[in-house]
């Protein structure tokens, strides 16, 4: 690229005044002097424009993979790979949200690149810090490079081709410790057996629950208690947790397919997607299974690849194709004993996904649904019937409050 700049603008202009006055007047002796005039910002033009700089650019982030509204510093090698020194002038990088570029910075001259090797002096290393505010995965470049000729009457601009793709998760946020009672055990291969100091009956058995089969209902139980009561002889809580997240675009009434590169899709959804990453890490690091569980086509990697998942958080999509047979309970090698614990991250949900969380609710120790969603929805209704403990969130609100309110919900449960 190449353009005149204020100082070519003027030399040209007073070049062709000076021709035109030479013509009107009579005065020959102006006509050298307005081609000169003319001829210098013509043949700097040609210096940039034509002249064939090259630069070879590689980048490295540090952190490789970084969380939304955190920085990455920005390590730059760039190399000239012309056949001449290259001029002194500006490098900025790129990306897509506003700025939209690093302030300008001065770029000394590079030497030629040897034949066979890199020669002294043809590298520089630049340096500089992004802080992206939000997820994704972002290509990062190509970067500018700003230089004007010898007599600084046009400015060029070099792109050194080629592009670095940055990883940003969601904000990964530290849960309260403590505050939700979730069944454990020492390790995800021991079983424990739930204790009560009730009666025998008490032991064996618990409140009935939409979904159980009337043939493990206790009447004894039932007749002491005045309410159903169904066997749970060999009711254990593994160290395990389901994360189900609805990914289906229907399911979010605030998705948008128009909107800028700065804004995503749907709020809703980046509030379930961080609320999804800073939940499976806090079930990770206590040593639960955690097995994730999405509405839609499949596009999360298993939790415990954490690089992997890391990088599918950054990726994960609204999507239109819905999974087929949606269910809690793949891979579960006794679905008569509780599966530990579920939550289920959601918005408007179809009526499908919510008959299919009421359905297999008897099969966790603890269920939990967080209902993204700022209208009022009938999804609530409909899961608390079921036995599911209910949060409702607006996606402005923290993650730690939601956290909070599931505890608050199992302390006024038990008063």
């Amino acid at each position: 690229m190449a353009r005149l700049t204020l100082r070519g603008w003027i030399l040209f202009t007073a070049g062709i005044a000076a021709i035109v006055a030479a013509y009107s007047s009579g005065r020959s002796e102006l006509l050298p002097l307005g081609a000169l005039l003319v001829l210098l910002p013509i043949a700097g033009w040609v210096f940039v424009r034509v002249r064939p700089l090259k630069f070879a650019v590689t980048r490295d982030f540090s952190p490789a993979i970084v969380a939304s509204g955190r920085a990455s510093a920005v390590q730059l090698d760039v190399q000239n790979l012309s056949g001449y020194r290259s001029p002194a002038g500006y490098w900025r990088d790129t990306w897509p949200w506003r700025p939209f570029a690093t302030v300008p910075v001065e770029l000394g001259g590079l030497a030629a690149r040897g034949i066979h090797y890199r020669a002294a002096g043809s590298t520089a290393r630049l340096k500089y810090e992004v802080r992206p505010t939000r997820r994704g995965l972002f290509e990062i470049g190509p970067l500018l490079v700003d230089f004007t000729d010898p007599f600084g009457l046009v400015d060029g601009a070099v792109i050194a081709a080629g592009t670095d793709t940055l990883i940003v998760t969601p904000a990964i946020v530290p849960l309260p410790e403590g505050a939700v009672a979730i069944a454990a055990d020492e390790g995800p291969t021991h079983l424990r057996q739930r204790r009560s100091y009730g009666g025998e009956d008490d032991l064996m058995t618990r409140e009935y629950r939409e979904g159980d089969a009337m043939r493990r209902v206790h009447w004894r139980a039932s007749a002491h208690h005045g309410e159903l009561m169904v066997r749970q002889e060999e009711q254990r809580s593994h160290a395990e947790a389901h994360i189900v997240l609805d990914t289906r675009r229907s399911n979010y009434r605030d998705a948008h397919s128009i909107r800028s590169v700065e804004e995503p899709e749907s709020e809703t959804f980046e509030w379930a997607i961080a609320f999804c990453a800073s939940l499976s890490l806090y079930l990770l690091e206590r040593g639960f299974i955690v097995r994730l569980v999405e509405t839609g086509a499949n596009q999360l990697a298993p939790a415990e690849q954490l690089d992997e998942f890391l990088h599918s958080l950054a990726a994960v999509q609204l999507t239109g194709q819905p999974e087929e047979r949606m269910s809690l309970l793949r891979q579960v090698s006794r679905p008569d004993r509780s599966q530990g614990s579920v939550f289920a991250i959601v918005s408007s949900a179809d009526s499908d996904s919510v008959d299919r969380l009421v359905t297999q609710r008897s099969s966790f120790d603890l269920a939990v649904a967080f209902v993204v969603d700022p209208w009022t929805s009938p999804v609530i209704a409909t899961l608390r019937a079921a036995g599911w403990l209910c949060v409702q969130v607006h996606p402005d609100d923290s993650v730690e409050d939601a956290w909070l309110a599931v505890g608050a919900q199992q302390e006024a449960r038990r008063g």
